[in-house]
């Protein structure tokens, strides 16, 4: 099945983006948005690579940038979660460990014998 790159809003997605960094190795960007003609994508990297002297504060503002799919090489997703080591995988995903019990006061003994 295809991913729909949608489902991936708001979350770390890899792309490349040959015409931006000369060596078309997928970047981390946050993925903001999608539109017909490109994505918004956000990280410091990116923002530090467009912004000229005159723009430096606005980084501190967390620009997006629209980026053309004519301009994008590739885009990379996870289609799965990474594999949990066999230990962590037996337990049970928000389950927290049973505190132990200490011994028993005199109240819960008396209530016992009752």
């Amino acid at each position: 099945m295809t991913p729909r790159i949608t489902d991936y809003l708001n979350k770390t997605i890899l792309v490349s983006i040959p015409a931006l960094f000369e060596d078309g190795a997928c970047r981390a960007y946050r993925l903001l948005g999608v539109e017909v003609q490109g994505l918004w994508l956000q990280s410091e990297e990116l923002i530090q690579r467009l912004a000229s002297d005159d723009t430096k504060d606005y980084e501190s503002l967390a620009p997006v940038v629209f980026v053309p799919f004519g301009h994008i090489a590739g885009v990379m997703l996870a289609t799965r979660s990474p594999e949990l080591p066999a230990a962590l995988a037996k337990r049970v995903p928000g389950a927290r460990p049973r505190p132990k019990a200490g011994p028993p006061s005199p109240e819960s003994r008396a209530k016992r014998k009752k």
